[in-house]
Protein backbone atom coordinates (compact mmCIF):
# COMPACT_ATOMS: atom_id res chain seq x y z
CA UNK A 1 0.00 0.00 0.00
CA UNK A 2 0.83 3.65 -0.92
CA UNK A 3 1.88 5.29 2.41
CA UNK A 4 3.64 8.57 1.28
CA UNK A 5 1.92 10.99 -1.66
CA UNK A 6 4.38 9.86 -4.46
CA UNK A 7 4.78 12.73 -6.99
CA UNK A 8 2.84 16.20 -7.10
CA UNK A 9 3.17 18.42 -10.18
CA UNK A 10 4.07 22.08 -9.41
CA UNK A 11 3.54 23.19 -12.97
CA UNK A 12 -0.48 23.04 -12.46
CA UNK A 13 -0.85 25.75 -15.11
CA UNK A 14 -4.82 26.59 -14.79
CA UNK A 15 -7.05 26.98 -12.22
CA UNK A 16 -8.75 23.56 -12.00
CA UNK A 17 -4.94 22.27 -12.19
CA UNK A 18 -3.84 24.42 -8.92
CA UNK A 19 -6.35 23.30 -7.01
CA UNK A 20 -5.82 19.76 -8.22
CA UNK A 21 -2.33 20.39 -7.00
CA UNK A 22 -3.39 21.64 -3.57
CA UNK A 23 -5.83 18.46 -2.58
CA UNK A 24 -2.39 16.41 -3.11
CA UNK A 25 -0.28 18.63 -1.34
CA UNK A 26 -3.27 18.57 1.58
CA UNK A 27 -3.67 14.90 1.54
CA UNK A 28 0.15 14.18 1.59
CA UNK A 29 0.54 17.15 4.66
CA UNK A 30 -2.15 15.31 6.53
CA UNK A 31 -0.95 12.18 6.01
CA UNK A 32 2.40 11.10 5.77
CA UNK A 33 4.06 14.48 5.98
CA UNK A 34 5.93 13.43 2.83
CA UNK A 35 5.74 13.64 -0.87
CA UNK A 36 7.70 14.42 -3.60
CA UNK A 37 7.52 17.40 -6.88
CA UNK A 38 8.32 16.96 -10.52
CA UNK A 39 8.30 19.36 -13.15
CA UNK A 40 10.50 21.42 -11.07
CA UNK A 41 13.18 22.52 -14.07
CA UNK A 42 16.49 21.85 -11.88
CA UNK A 43 19.02 20.15 -13.53
CA UNK A 44 19.60 17.73 -9.97
CA UNK A 45 22.37 15.58 -12.13
CA UNK A 46 24.31 18.75 -12.70
CA UNK A 47 23.65 19.13 -9.28
CA UNK A 48 24.99 16.34 -7.69
CA UNK A 49 27.99 16.38 -9.89
CA UNK A 50 28.96 20.14 -8.84
CA UNK A 51 29.03 19.07 -5.45
CA UNK A 52 31.10 15.69 -5.46
CA UNK A 53 33.32 17.84 -7.43
CA UNK A 54 33.91 20.29 -4.45
CA UNK A 55 33.77 17.67 -1.63
CA UNK A 56 36.94 16.00 -3.71
CA UNK A 57 38.60 18.72 -4.34
CA UNK A 58 38.71 21.07 -1.03
CA UNK A 59 41.52 20.62 0.52
CA UNK A 60 42.33 20.72 4.29
CA UNK A 61 43.82 24.28 4.21
CA UNK A 62 40.56 25.64 2.59
CA UNK A 63 38.19 23.54 4.93
CA UNK A 64 39.77 25.28 7.55
CA UNK A 65 39.90 28.75 5.92
CA UNK A 66 35.83 28.78 4.84
CA UNK A 67 34.55 26.50 8.13
CA UNK A 68 32.06 27.38 11.02
CA UNK A 69 32.50 28.86 14.08
CA UNK A 70 31.85 25.44 15.55
CA UNK A 71 35.14 23.99 14.11
CA UNK A 72 36.98 27.23 13.42
CA UNK A 73 36.79 29.96 16.35
CA UNK A 74 38.40 32.26 14.57
CA UNK A 75 35.61 32.76 12.00
CA UNK A 76 33.40 34.28 14.53
CA UNK A 77 30.62 35.55 12.04
CA UNK A 78 30.41 31.85 10.76
CA UNK A 79 27.15 30.61 12.89
CA UNK A 80 25.02 29.28 10.10
CA UNK A 81 27.62 29.51 6.89
CA UNK A 82 30.67 27.60 6.24
CA UNK A 83 32.01 23.96 6.13
CA UNK A 84 31.78 21.31 8.49
CA UNK A 85 34.71 18.95 8.25
CA UNK A 86 34.15 15.19 8.81
CA UNK A 87 35.51 13.98 12.16
CA UNK A 88 36.42 10.89 13.60
CA UNK A 89 33.08 9.91 15.53
CA UNK A 90 31.27 11.56 12.50
CA UNK A 91 32.60 11.41 8.99
CA UNK A 92 30.32 13.20 7.37
CA UNK A 93 31.35 16.70 4.99
CA UNK A 94 29.15 19.91 5.05
CA UNK A 95 29.26 23.33 3.40
CA UNK A 96 26.25 25.70 4.11
CA UNK A 97 25.42 28.67 2.13
CA UNK A 98 22.85 31.07 2.99
CA UNK A 99 20.66 34.16 0.98
CA UNK A 100 23.14 35.41 -1.69
CA UNK A 101 21.47 38.93 -1.15
CA UNK A 102 23.14 38.99 2.14
CA UNK A 103 25.94 41.66 1.16
CA UNK A 104 28.24 43.65 3.30
CA UNK A 105 25.64 46.62 2.54
CA UNK A 106 22.36 44.84 2.82
CA UNK A 107 20.13 46.24 6.23
CA UNK A 108 19.84 43.18 8.17
CA UNK A 109 23.62 42.74 8.01
CA UNK A 110 24.81 46.21 8.93
CA UNK A 111 22.09 46.08 11.76
CA UNK A 112 23.98 42.56 12.86
CA UNK A 113 20.91 40.56 12.97
CA UNK A 114 20.81 36.90 14.09
CA UNK A 115 20.90 34.60 11.25
CA UNK A 116 21.66 36.52 8.77
CA UNK A 117 25.41 36.46 7.29
CA UNK A 118 27.55 36.88 4.24
CA UNK A 119 28.56 33.84 2.53
CA UNK A 120 32.18 32.51 2.65
CA UNK A 121 33.48 30.89 -0.81
CA UNK A 122 36.48 28.11 -1.73
CA UNK A 123 38.81 30.47 -4.08
CA UNK A 124 37.68 30.58 -7.38
CA UNK A 125 40.99 29.36 -8.63
CA UNK A 126 40.88 26.19 -7.16
CA UNK A 127 37.28 25.51 -7.47
CA UNK A 128 36.19 27.63 -10.82
CA UNK A 129 32.53 28.56 -11.30
CA UNK A 130 31.54 26.85 -7.60
CA UNK A 131 30.15 30.03 -6.31
CA UNK A 132 28.52 31.19 -9.50
CA UNK A 133 27.09 27.80 -9.67
CA UNK A 134 25.46 27.79 -6.11
CA UNK A 135 24.33 31.32 -5.80
CA UNK A 136 22.44 30.34 -9.28
CA UNK A 137 20.88 27.57 -7.65
CA UNK A 138 19.72 29.42 -4.19
CA UNK A 139 17.70 31.64 -6.50
CA UNK A 140 16.42 28.95 -8.73
CA UNK A 141 15.13 26.98 -5.69
CA UNK A 142 13.83 30.51 -4.65
CA UNK A 143 11.47 30.48 -7.11
CA UNK A 144 10.62 26.35 -7.27
CA UNK A 145 9.52 26.98 -3.69
CA UNK A 146 7.82 30.33 -4.32
CA UNK A 147 5.51 28.43 -6.58
CA UNK A 148 5.26 25.28 -4.09
CA UNK A 149 4.47 27.91 -1.40
CA UNK A 150 1.38 28.80 -3.27
CA UNK A 151 0.00 25.36 -3.68
CA UNK A 152 0.31 25.17 0.13
CA UNK A 153 -1.63 28.45 0.06
CA UNK A 154 -4.57 27.25 -1.56
CA UNK A 155 -4.40 23.64 0.11
CA UNK A 156 -4.59 25.68 3.26
CA UNK A 157 -7.64 27.56 2.29
CA UNK A 158 -5.74 30.96 1.72
CA UNK A 159 -5.03 32.76 -1.56
CA UNK A 160 -2.29 31.86 -3.45
CA UNK A 161 -0.67 35.08 -2.92
CA UNK A 162 -0.66 33.99 1.08
CA UNK A 163 3.15 33.34 1.98
CA UNK A 164 4.15 36.00 -0.20
CA UNK A 165 4.67 38.85 1.69
CA UNK A 166 6.72 36.80 3.91
CA UNK A 167 9.07 34.86 1.56
CA UNK A 168 10.77 37.51 -0.47
CA UNK A 169 14.01 36.85 -1.90
CA UNK A 170 15.71 40.08 -0.49
CA UNK A 171 15.43 38.33 3.01
CA UNK A 172 14.63 34.49 3.20
CA UNK A 173 16.91 33.23 6.07
CA UNK A 174 16.68 30.21 3.75
CA UNK A 175 20.11 28.09 3.95
CA UNK A 176 21.50 25.28 0.87
CA UNK A 177 23.46 22.51 2.76
CA UNK A 178 25.71 20.40 0.42
CA UNK A 179 26.00 17.05 2.55
CA UNK A 180 28.40 14.19 1.37
CA UNK A 181 27.94 11.18 3.12
CA UNK A 182 31.24 8.82 1.84
CA UNK A 183 32.03 5.11 1.98
CA UNK A 184 34.50 3.75 4.12
CA UNK A 185 36.27 0.39 4.47
CA UNK A 186 36.22 0.99 8.08
CA UNK A 187 33.31 3.07 9.38
CA UNK A 188 33.38 4.37 13.31
CA UNK A 189 30.68 3.19 16.00
CA UNK A 190 26.86 4.54 15.07
CA UNK A 191 24.42 4.90 17.84
CA UNK A 192 21.39 2.67 17.80
CA UNK A 193 17.75 3.74 18.13
CA UNK A 194 15.86 1.26 20.53
CA UNK A 195 14.62 -0.81 17.39
CA UNK A 196 17.73 -1.85 16.90
CA UNK A 197 18.51 0.79 13.76
CA UNK A 198 21.64 2.03 12.80
CA UNK A 199 21.55 6.06 12.58
CA UNK A 200 22.98 8.70 10.72
CA UNK A 201 21.07 11.33 12.54
CA UNK A 202 18.23 10.63 15.28
CA UNK A 203 14.93 11.26 15.00
CA UNK A 204 13.91 14.72 15.14
CA UNK A 205 11.48 17.52 13.74
CA UNK A 206 13.30 20.02 11.23
CA UNK A 207 13.45 23.67 12.13
CA UNK A 208 12.09 25.54 9.19
CA UNK A 209 8.94 26.34 7.17
CA UNK A 210 9.10 23.20 4.64
CA UNK A 211 12.30 21.80 3.50
CA UNK A 212 12.74 20.70 0.12
CA UNK A 213 15.19 18.16 -0.78
CA UNK A 214 17.34 16.77 -3.35
CA UNK A 215 18.84 13.50 -2.93
CA UNK A 216 21.09 11.00 -4.35
CA UNK A 217 19.37 7.27 -5.72
CA UNK A 218 20.45 5.61 -1.65
CA UNK A 219 17.72 4.82 0.40
CA UNK A 220 18.55 6.29 4.05
CA UNK A 221 15.51 8.08 5.06
CA UNK A 222 12.54 7.14 7.78
CA UNK A 223 9.56 9.06 8.81
CA UNK A 224 7.40 8.26 11.89
CA UNK A 225 3.94 6.10 11.13
CA UNK A 226 1.21 5.14 13.15
CA UNK A 227 3.23 1.75 12.66
CA UNK A 228 6.54 2.75 13.51
CA UNK A 229 9.65 4.33 11.45
CA UNK A 230 9.17 3.73 7.65
CA UNK A 231 11.21 3.98 4.32
CA UNK A 232 10.58 6.92 2.65
CA UNK A 233 11.59 5.37 -1.05
CA UNK A 234 14.42 7.76 -2.80
CA UNK A 235 14.01 9.55 -5.99
CA UNK A 236 17.61 11.57 -7.62
CA UNK A 237 15.25 13.75 -9.87
CA UNK A 238 12.53 14.87 -7.87
CA UNK A 239 12.47 16.72 -4.56
CA UNK A 240 11.32 15.17 -1.62
CA UNK A 241 8.89 18.19 0.35
CA UNK A 242 8.33 18.09 4.24
CA UNK A 243 6.93 20.45 6.46
CA UNK A 244 8.86 21.95 9.63
CA UNK A 245 8.04 23.04 13.09
CA UNK A 246 6.62 26.70 11.54
CA UNK A 247 4.40 25.22 9.27
CA UNK A 248 2.93 22.67 12.10
CA UNK A 249 3.02 26.01 14.87
CA UNK A 250 0.61 27.90 12.07
CA UNK A 251 -1.37 25.81 11.37
CA UNK A 252 -1.94 24.05 14.70
CA UNK A 253 -0.71 20.70 13.97
CA UNK A 254 -2.77 20.16 11.14
CA UNK A 255 0.17 20.29 9.27
CA UNK A 256 2.10 17.85 11.21
CA UNK A 257 6.38 18.09 11.60
CA UNK A 258 6.75 14.59 11.31
CA UNK A 259 9.32 13.20 13.44
CA UNK A 260 12.28 11.35 10.91
CA UNK A 261 15.31 9.82 10.96
CA UNK A 262 18.64 8.68 8.67
CA UNK A 263 19.86 5.70 8.83
CA UNK A 264 23.25 4.84 8.81
CA UNK A 265 24.44 3.81 5.38
CA UNK A 266 27.85 2.71 4.09
CA UNK A 267 27.37 4.06 0.70
CA UNK A 268 28.61 7.50 -1.33
CA UNK A 269 25.63 9.45 -1.42
CA UNK A 270 24.80 13.12 -1.48
CA UNK A 271 22.24 14.75 0.60
CA UNK A 272 21.14 18.48 -0.28
CA UNK A 273 18.60 20.18 1.60
CA UNK A 274 17.15 23.61 1.16
CA UNK A 275 15.85 24.75 4.13
CA UNK A 276 12.85 26.75 3.31
CA UNK A 277 12.72 30.20 5.95
CA UNK A 278 10.98 33.58 6.32
CA UNK A 279 11.89 36.76 6.86
CA UNK A 280 13.65 37.38 10.17
CA UNK A 281 10.92 40.01 11.30
CA UNK A 282 8.04 38.04 9.55
CA UNK A 283 5.34 36.72 12.17
CA UNK A 284 2.31 34.79 10.26
CA UNK A 285 -1.12 34.90 12.50
CA UNK A 286 -1.42 30.96 13.08
CA UNK A 287 -4.86 29.67 11.62
CA UNK A 288 -7.20 26.72 11.57
CA UNK A 289 -6.95 25.48 8.23
CA UNK A 290 -9.92 25.10 5.47
CA UNK A 291 -13.51 25.61 6.52
CA UNK A 292 -14.26 27.17 9.44
CA UNK A 293 -15.40 25.06 12.20
CA UNK A 294 -16.81 25.66 15.98
CA UNK A 295 -13.81 24.99 18.01
CA UNK A 296 -13.01 25.79 22.29
CA UNK A 297 -8.31 25.37 21.35
CA UNK A 298 -7.51 28.74 21.90
CA UNK A 299 -5.15 29.84 18.72
CA UNK A 300 -1.20 30.39 19.04
CA UNK A 301 -0.07 33.70 18.82
CA UNK A 302 2.35 35.13 16.20
CA UNK A 303 5.54 34.22 16.31
CA UNK A 304 8.35 36.17 14.65
CA UNK A 305 10.57 34.09 12.39
CA UNK A 306 13.78 34.72 13.61
CA UNK A 307 13.02 34.05 17.57
CA UNK A 308 11.66 30.46 16.29
CA UNK A 309 14.66 29.88 13.86
CA UNK A 310 17.33 31.06 16.16
CA UNK A 311 15.96 28.96 19.55
CA UNK A 312 14.77 26.05 17.60
CA UNK A 313 17.97 25.33 15.89
CA UNK A 314 19.96 25.43 19.24
CA UNK A 315 17.40 23.07 20.78
CA UNK A 316 17.94 21.01 17.93
CA UNK A 317 21.83 21.00 17.44
CA UNK A 318 21.33 20.22 21.55
CA UNK A 319 19.40 16.88 21.22
CA UNK A 320 21.53 15.88 17.66
CA UNK A 321 24.74 17.42 17.95
CA UNK A 322 25.97 19.34 14.59
CA UNK A 323 24.58 17.48 11.79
Amino acid sequence: KQWYQRRVAITAGDESGKLEVAKKIDKACRGSGFFYISNHGIDLDLLYKTSTEFHMKINEAEKKRIAIAAWNPENKKQIRNGYQPATAAKPVDMFCYLNPEFSETHPAIEARLPGHEVNVWPEEEEHPGFREYCEEYYRNMYYVTAALLKGFALALGKDECFFEECFKKEDTLSSVVLIRYPYLDSYPPVIKAKDGTELGYGAHQDVDLIVVLAQTAVQNLQADTDTGFRDVPPSDQHFLVNVGTYMDYLTHGEYRAVWHRVKHVNKERLSIPFFVNLGYSDAVVPFYPGPIVKHNRTPHAPLKYGDYLKNGLVELITSNGQR
